[in-house]
């Protein structure tokens, strides 16, 4: 479905061009392709920008870009941690390829080699990085194919990509890439630790948002959350919260989005005022989402749709004929982590392997010529305190969830019917069916990318062993 952002969110929060804008960067450039600009948060749900009618906070910059742009609604992380997730849109595989599966696991060197840095500057582009790298390094490291202009602070960003952009004389076409660390202080935020920007000012819990109407756990709810909740306090410190401290730690979240929305306008205003605004390329996205407290879950790492659903927003170059400024994409399903590098390394000329790099360039969405993408999109988790993976595959309305260990290991939810993920189907007769063709369309992923752990979990699944006449799994039997 295609609509177009509120009238009224677009005339009041999309910042104006500034007026001493300098003519395009491009004008006298003979290489025709355009300047891409690549702007990353950490840890922002969907939900969490005004432009989608969220009346807790107001983001204008996130607000301007959808104005300008096509927002997708439906698009997924490949891995609800920074490092994994970083590393898949750094080389275009999924975590599982890469062996980047934790934090602090590096991706192999063959995939760094390949590595989109890299990519783009043996095309032809200045690649300037500013921010957070993690992957796993926090600064991006001196072999990545990008000039550091900042390492991670997002009060620097914007004066450092001034400094770089302004006077820049090149015949190349520029990828800058922006990565901010907010709204990520949330994890300090909820453990009453100092923030690393500041603390947010005081505040009365009359002041904080409603808890979400998901608030309460799903019908049979995987045992590994909980386990994975209780074996890991230090991130999961929400343990003994009651209600009003999870409204607390909402209000929180969302001033912290707000506050990378300042920094991310203050981008913008140099992006104006050095003429790469209109004429670029722009992404927008984070690299993953916050529990949010739906389902009492703070952090990441869960495969709900709060950690794993983020915004995307696409803003085409003018100059391209871009009719679809203003767009809400709710049908597109994105993979974030390969979709960007194939959309980046399309924009540049360079053709990839489409037998390893399973993205698909998101170009015809932002240029108004396709409103689809992928027939189904993949995410996959880790949870480290107790060594249990875990995927879901989101086809259509349809998404099916699946943990390596413990009981109620499988989820079936109707995102149509139940967007907050509240009622498990996987024991339903009705959806048998259903059931049976996610397993096996996430068998063939596994497949795909060669993946001998789900393989392992699927296998005796697709071939129809050991379950019940619903198909429901009958407990842990690795």
């Amino acid at each position: 479905m295609k609509r177009m952002l509120p009238l009224a969110s677009v005339a009041a929060l999309a910042a104006p061009v500034a007026a001493n804008a300098t003519e395009p960067a491009d004008c006298h450039r003979k290489d025709s392709r355009p300047d891409i600009i690549f702007i990353m948060t950490d840890q922002q749900t969907l939900g969490a920008m005004s432009c989608l009618g969220n009346p807790d906070l107001s983001t204008p910059a996130m607000d301007r870009l959808a104005s300008d742009g096509v927002l997708l609604t439906r698009a997924y992380c490949p891995f609800p941690l920074s490092g994994p997730c970083r590393a898949s849109l750094v080389t275009g595989l999924m975590p599982v390829q890469t062996g980047a599966t934790d934090n602090a696991i590096r991706p192999s060197q063959e995939a760094l080699d390949n590595g989109i840095g890299h990519r783009m500057s043996d095309a032809g582009y200045d690649c300037l990085y500013a921010g957070k790298w993690h992957a796993p390094e926090i600064n991006v490291p001196d072999d990545a194919g990008f000039t550091r202009l900042c390492n991670m602070d997002d009060r620097q960003i914007a004066d450092a990509c001034r400094k770089a952009l302004e006077g820049r004389n090149s015949d190349k076409p520029l990828f800058l890439v922006a990565s901010y660390l907010d709204p990520h202080e949330i994890c300090e935020f909820a453990r009453d630790e100092t923030l690393p920007y500041g603390q947010l000012p005081a505040f009365e819990t009359s002041e904080c948002p409603s808890l979400p109407a998901n608030f309460a756990k799903p019908d049979r709810s995987a045992e590994a959350l909980d386990f994975e909740r209780n074996a890991f306090l230090k991130s999961h410190d929400t343990y003994s919260y009651n209600d009003d401290d999870w409204r607390r730690y909402l209000y929180g979240y969302y001033r912290l989005v707000e506050r990378v929305d300042q920094r991310i306008g203050e981008l913008l205003k140099v992006l104006d005022d050095n003429g790469l605004y209109e004429n670029s390329l722009i992404v927008f996205c984070s690299d993953h989402g916050d529990g949010a407290a739906s389902h009492g879950w703070n952090q990441k790492w869960a495969l709900y749709e709060e950690c794993i659903n983020v915004p995307l927003i696409v803003k085409a170059p003018k100059a391209k004929g871009n009719k679809t400024a203003g767009n809400v994409n709710s049908t597109a399903l994105s993979n974030i982590g390969l979709d960007i590098y194939a959309t980046f390394c399309d924009y540049a000329g360079v053709e990839l392997d489409a037998d390893v790099y399973l993205g698909k360039s998101l170009r015809s969405l932002a240029e108004g010529k396709a409103e689809e993408l992928h027939e189904a999109v993949v995410s996959e988790t880790y949870l480290s305190a107790i060594e249990t993976r875990g995927w879901t595959i989101i086809e259509g309305r349809w998404k099916y969830v699946l943990y390596q260990y413990y009981q109620d290991r499988e989820g079936l939810f109707d995102l149509e019917n139940d967007r907050g993920e509240l009622h498990n189907l996987s024991c339903e007769e009705s959806c048998a069916d259903v059931l049976l063709r996610l397993r096996r369309a996430l068998y063939d992923y596994a497949l795909q990318v060669n993946d001998p752990k789900l393989l392992k979990q699927l296998r005796p699944l697709v071939e129809a062993q050991q379950t019940s006449p619903s198909g429901h799994i009958k407990g842990n039997y690795l």
